[in-house]
């Protein structure tokens, strides 16, 4: 498992390094600031961020788990040593999965990892049973309609090869014509059936009907070449059928 280190103290994040790979964790990337940090998640995939409150720079921690809450999705806790109310009231509003006071300990950082990824398991699954309790009232299921100019197009879902995340902002590249919309990854997959559609990396979601190929690294849509991780392979390989 990836974890992102988020510090401006080079020796605090280096003894923290030290302590999560002990426990048999991969923390091997240090980010000092809010825009390293940023470089570092848009690149790599990390299943954690560790983030100080404080940070280099004009923006800070809750500005970073700002982001990475909105688009990422993935577990974050705070690393502080503020005891003022005020700065912990604003980094709740972030809502973190834990928080790691310093000076820390290694008992606190084995805790506060594992009820962070605890917090987020159940987070998650309390957000699928609330989403199942919800009445479909969607008349057309099959299709989704994208705003151009003055009117709504009709897209079909089997139209739709793939799409890529920008930031904010989504590429549907169906068979024909690519569609830019402003809305986020996690989002949009909200809106698909799962039984069609798969992440298969932080930036793709995949039409699986549109694969062509799969490899160690890559899943072929004809020949474009689309990211996928060892974990999400393994996910995909499970759903398809595959004879050596």
């Amino acid at each position: 498992m990836n974890i992102l280190i988020v510090e401006d103290d080079f020796i605090i994040a280096r003894h923290l390094q030290f302590l999560l790979n002990g426990f048999g964790y991969e923390a091997n990337d240090i980010a000092s600031d809010y825009a390293t940090a940023v470089e570092m998640l848009n690149s790599r995939i990390f299943h954690l961020a560790i983030l100080d409150i404080n940070l280099n720079g004009y923006q800070t921690g809750i500005d970073l788990a700002d982001h990475i809450r909105e688009n990422l999705g993935i577990p974050f806790l705070f690393l502080s040593s503020h005891d003022d109310i005020a700065v912990v009231n604003a980094a709740l509003q972030s809502a973190p999965h834990a928080f790691l006071q310093k000076p820390f300990q290694k008992i606190t950082v084995y805790t506060a990892v594992k009820l962070a990824l605890e917090n987020y398991r159940l987070a998650a699954l309390a957000g699928e049973s609330k989403s199942k309790e919800k009445e479909d009232t969607t008349v057309i299921k099959d299709a989704l309609f994208i705003k151009e100019k003055q009117m709504f197009t009709k897209i079909q879902l089997a139209d739709i090869l793939y799409i890529r995340s920008d930031d904010n902002y989504l590429e549907l590249h169906t068979r024909n014509k690519k569609y830019t919309i402003r809305e986020t990854l996690k989002n949009m997959l909200q809106q698909l059936p799962a039984n069609v559609f798969f992440r298969v990396h932080k930036s793709f979601i995949i039409n699986l009907n549109a694969i062509t190929a799969i490899d160690y690294v890559h899943v072929m849509i004809n020949d474009i070449e689309i990211p996928i991780t060892n974990d999400n392979r393994n996910d995909l390989l499970s759903r398809v059928k595959t004879f050596s």
